[in-house]
């Protein structure tokens, strides 16, 4: 008979995730300063003009010269496409009558699965753009003492407050 007992590891949440993930919501909202009634729509708009909107830069769509020959390019073409090298060595240049046979045909298997591949590639990618454009990602911010649904871009930056946080309005996702 095996002993199955399973070891708790002891978790250091200080360690993981900072002293901010076991402080008191009060002493929280005090280190920070933090109002619970939010910004004034003046103060928002002032960071914004200041500091910019919190949206992350864009990089540009790809062209369909792109897509092409990453569909040509595939791995399955390019095992074909070195099939098509070996052929015309053993078919063509070693033996004394040449024969294109086998060698057409899989250029005709290359040329298909590239096409399909880059239509089923290139459509996909432009329905899920068209779909990033109809998703609009909001949150509930605080301003004025209301609350209101606002684009995530508009979320105004408070202080830097650390390595790789950031405070944020008073937001309830």
């Amino acid at each position: 008979m095996s002993n199955n007992t399973t070891i708790k590891e002891d978790v250091n949440i200080n360690k993981l995730y900072g002293e901010n993930a076991t402080l008191p919501k009060e002493d929280f909202i005090n280190k920070y300063k933090i109002n619970i009634n939010g910004l004034s729509s003046d103060e928002a708009a002032n960071r914004i003009s200041q500091i910019g909107l919190n949206e992350i830069k864009k990089s540009k769509p790809k062209r369909w010269y792109n897509y092409f020959f990453e569909s040509l390019f595939s791995p399955f073409n390019s095992i074909l496409m070195g099939i098509v090298v070996i052929l015309m060595y053993t078919d063509i240049y070693l033996p004394e009558t040449p024969s294109y046979a086998n060698i057409i045909v899989i250029a005709i298997l290359v040329i298909s699965s590239t096409i399909l591949d880059f239509f089923e590639e290139y459509r996909s990618n432009k329905a899920a753009q068209k779909l990033k454009e109809l998703v609009a990602t909001t949150s509930t911010v605080i301003r004025d003492g209301k609350e209101f649904q606002i684009p995530i871009k508009n979320i105004t930056i408070r202080r830097y407050c650390g390595t790789f946080s950031w405070k944020y309005d008073t937001c309830r996702y």
